[in-house]
């Protein structure tokens, strides 16, 4: 298929990711046909789809009943997707599921199965952001030396941390917000350090009934030419965190917030004697995506060369494998010594 043949789309979900960015994007590329938009509740798909001049259709009880699109976007809860894969495993159909993709590693081989590699994507989109990219660069080309400590931060007692709406029921949500939020984190860290493995070192979790609302955790990871990085996380409703992702390297610590859509990215000296030309850092011809926009469409544009290609990259579903092992581990253990906020004990 050439690059300017026509890709039909189908769109399972009209929340605020599809209208403020999937729509917008998708819309915006030659290559693209939206056939159709669908969600459980038929006045917002229709009202979404007059908005935006796109047919919309009523979801069948059937589900095989849906007409056949190239692409299907799955922009709905994660524990509502189970019965489309299984529906959609019996066509050609490539899948962009929004994250996450999975709360275990049987989950995850299990769903990626029903897929050929190429054809199953998973919105982990800081992948293809900007000041990730960039950090991305930095550790590859050993530019500001060797990576001491890696933290990641966020949330505070102030300031709610996840989406409320999916708390309401923990089959949706699939836990808290560890696999909400800060699931960006950890699979952020393992795709700039180009990480194969990993050691879990020390959890601490505390629940709200059966949501997670602190976690802390200590990992390290190791990438193919066997560097380590010792990693640090804190996601909490409980206590003040950094709020941002924090290289600490010999000679510099950059650092972004994960949730700054302006992608401001600060780097801050720790040797005086030296010094380093902007063309030490960064190439004049690279163009990095700062906006959501820019994001998601550069997201979207390694989807669908991958599909065109038939090659797997980082927007693939197979290669977050780590992601998941890392979230579930981090589960795993946190739950051997369950500790309840005082709100609930």
């Amino acid at each position: 298929m050439k690059r300017n043949q026509s890709l039909s789309v189908g769109i399972i979900g009209a929340g605020n990711i599809v209208s403020n960015v999937h729509l917008p994007v998708l819309l915006s590329r030659e290559e693209i046909a939206i056939n159709w938009i669908a969600d459980i509740n038929p006045i917002k798909a229709k009202s979404l789809a007059k908005a935006f001049k796109i047919p919309h259709i009523n979801l069948p009880d059937n589900l095989s009943e849906l007409p056949y699109t190239d692409i299907i976007l799955l922009a709905i809860p994660y524990g509502t997707r189970e019965r489309y894969y299984k529906a959609f495993k019996e066509r050609a159909s490539a899948i962009y599921a929004e994250k996450p993709f999975a709360i275990s590693l049987e989950e995850h081989n299990r769903i990626s199965s029903w897929f050929l590699p190429y054809k199953l994507s998973c919105g982990f989109q800081r992948r293809s952001w900007g000041p990730t990219l960039f950090t991305k660069h930095l550790i590859e080309n050993n530019i500001f030396g060797k990576v001491n400590k890696i933290k990641f931060g966020v949330g505070s007692p102030s300031a709610f941390v996840g989406s409320a709406s999916f708390f309401s029921d923990i089959k949706q949500s699939g836990g808290g917000i560890l696999f909400d939020v800060g699931i960006h984190g950890i699979d952020t860290m393992l795709f700039c350090t180009s990480s194969v493995s990993l050691r879990l070192d020390n959890v601490k979790m505390i629940f709200e009934k059966e949501y997670d609302v602190h976690t802390k955790a200590d990992f390290t990871l190791q990438n193919a030419r066997d560097e380590q990085f010792n990693c640090e996380i804190m996601v909490s409703s409980l206590q003040d965190t950094i709020n941002k992702l924090e290289f600490e390297f010999e000679n510099a610590i950059i650092s972004f917030s994960l949730f700054d859509l302006q992608g401001k990215l600060n780097i801050k000296s720790l040797n005086e004697t030296s010094k380093y030309r902007i063309s030490d850092i960064v190439s004049f011809n690279t163009i990095y995506p700062i906006t959501p926009y820019q994001t998601f469409y550069d997201h979207w544009s390694c989807f669908i060369d991958g599909i065109l290609k038939k090659e797997i990259n980082r927007s693939s579903v197979i290669n977050t494998l780590l992601t998941t092992e890392l979230t579930e581990r981090i589960y795993k253990e946190g739950r051997k010594e369950i500790q309840y906020s005082k709100a609930y004990s």
